[in-house]
């Protein structure tokens, strides 16, 4: 946790692979299997979280990742063994893409885009109310699948959450306020944070924080 004036900052980016490992070491042993697939785009950092939580458990993990000429920090850092294989696809939606990777590779188990079920909500809500104080006044979230703020919603009903989407189709945000990045979604945040964030997403909760968010707020930091 770092606080900027008196605003928290939940540091997502201290954990390799960011907020979300957390919450899938919980959930993936449940699901009793032992080689995972993820389909994502270079914006997101799912991927990431993905390799690190099954290098960690000591499950394989196939990304395919639609080819861009963006390369974030986590491309660099992902595990080398060989629980992680790593393979470009066609650039195209994430969506299509996960339809063809989920008909070409059948075996796998195909994890959805941002870990979007009821189960990993729910461990994600547990990791939350085990990092911040109970019944903090607001919390500012990303969204891009909305798993995020559907989580702070379920672990803190009693608070106020605000969404910042880098995207024009999130996903359900629960009870939150919304809120629309202005930039493009392959565009980096104009006003970045003081702190390591993800550009493409997380950095754009900021410019709306320091204008709006109420004293002693918490932004969640999910990734790099």
């Amino acid at each position: 946790m770092t606080s900027v004036g008196d605003l928290h900052i939940l540091r997502g980016d201290m954990i390799e692979g960011g907020l979300k490992v957390p919450a899938l070491l919980k959930y993936l042993p449940r699901l009793a299997h032992r080689h995972f697939a993820y389909v994502g785009s270079v914006y997101g950092s799912g991927a990431w979280a993905a390799a690190v939580a099954c290098a960690q458990l000591g499950y394989k993990c196939s990304l395919f990742i639609a080819r861009s000429d963006d390369r974030p920090p986590w491309l660099s850092r992902l595990d080398s063994s060989s629980s992680t294989n790593f393979q470009w696809c066609a650039p195209l939606p994430v969506s299509m893409l996960h339809q063809t990777i989920r008909e070409t590779y059948p075996d796998l188990y195909h994890l959805p885009l941002g870990f979007d079920t009821v189960e990993f909500i729910a461990d994600m809500a547990t990791v939350l109310r085990e990092s911040i104080p109970d019944s903090p006044p607001e919390i500012w979230v990303p969204a891009l699948s909305g798993v995020v703020a559907r989580s702070a919603c379920l672990a803190f009903p009693q608070s106020a959450i605000k969404v910042v989407s880098a995207v024009k189709h999130h996903g359900p945000i629960g009870h939150a306020t919304f809120y629309t990045a202005p930039e493009k979604y392959h565009r980096a945040a104009l006003i970045p944070p003081p702190y390591p964030s993800c550009p493409f997403s997380d950095a754009k909760v900021w410019q709306f924080a320091i204008k709006s968010a109420i004293p002693g707020a918490y932004i969640l930091n999910v990734s790099l």
